[in-house]
């Protein structure tokens, strides 16, 4: 017996949105043909209660990161993870990352992202070259999703481990690890000073971070962090599709990175 649905066709019976199923064009109205052929997924509140749940899980694990994590981290991936690649190419890479405790994408991936950021800069003047190559490197780093590496030392927002004395300066704090580190030690020698800080630490959880702060940090949350975060955090949707393509920054990012570099 060859049973197809017809989409996008519906009918509404009862005030119910049903789909109308057919057996070589003949209407089925078996509840119990509906259920054996209906969607091979659950229903999107039962998705969405998994996703809440499983991202919470990995918060929690992100969260409990100790020194000596952070530290075997950063031994771990002193060695390539990619090897010699151009930027680009791990760039390309985002469209198959997806952010696995990301309450806002929902399951979009991190290059979608990146366009839908680029995209609100550009609607708004705001895509000056700096803020252009933040959009597109700050998740670099979420490639190692794809090289097998926990979700919880890839996502998250990071906070100082351990307590340190007042406007130190973030960088002489020890933070939970994350893409944003991992990104930093590929990239810092190829951007500009202000642009690298915004790539290592565009995920702080800043009320924790905030009293650590030294004059350098203080002035690029100003000039880089707040204006970004604005982009970053508030044009993330699972259901606006950008107008802008990857391919129109190619241009930039190979005039920035001439070369491929180690990742």
């Amino acid at each position: 017996m060859r049973v197809e649905k017809i989409l996008p066709r519906t009918a509404i019976v009862n005030v119910e949105l049903t789909h109308e199923w057919t057996v070589t064009g003949a209407k089925l109205r078996d509840p119990a043909l509906h259920r054996s052929f209906g969607p091979p997924i659950s229903e999107p509140k039962a998705l969405m209660a998994n996703f809440r749940s499983s991202a919470s899980e990995i918060e929690e694990r992100h969260r409990a990161q100790t020194l000596a994590a952070v530290l075997a981290l950063r031994e771990k991936y002193r060695v390539p993870v990619l090897g010699r690649v151009p930027v680009w190419t791990a760039i390309e890479m985002l469209a198959q990352c997806i952010d696995p405790t990301d309450l806002r994408l929902f399951g979009a991936s991190q290059q979608l992202h990146v366009l839908q950021i680029l995209d609100a800069m550009e609607n708004e003047g705001a895509a000056s070259e700096e803020f252009v190559l933040a959009a597109l490197l700050h998740d670099l780093g979420k490639v190692l999703l794809l090289a097998g590496e926990a979700p919880e030392n890839v996502v998250c927002f990071n906070e100082p481990i351990g307590t340190y004395a007042p406007g130190i300066g973030l960088d002489r704090c020890v933070l939970q690890w994350n893409h944003d580190e991992f990104a930093y030690s590929r990239l810092k020698d190829h951007l500009p000073d202000g642009v690298a800080w915004l790539v290592r630490y565009h995920s702080i959880a800043l009320p924790k971070c905030e009293p650590y702060l030294d004059a350098r940090d203080r002035a690029y949350v100003e000039r880089y962090f707040r204006p970004f975060a604005r982009y970053d955090h508030g044009t993330k949707s699972p259901y606006h599709v950008p107008r802008r393509r990857i391919q129109d920054y190619r241009s930039l990012i190979e005039r920035t990175f001439p070369s491929p570099i180690v990742i």
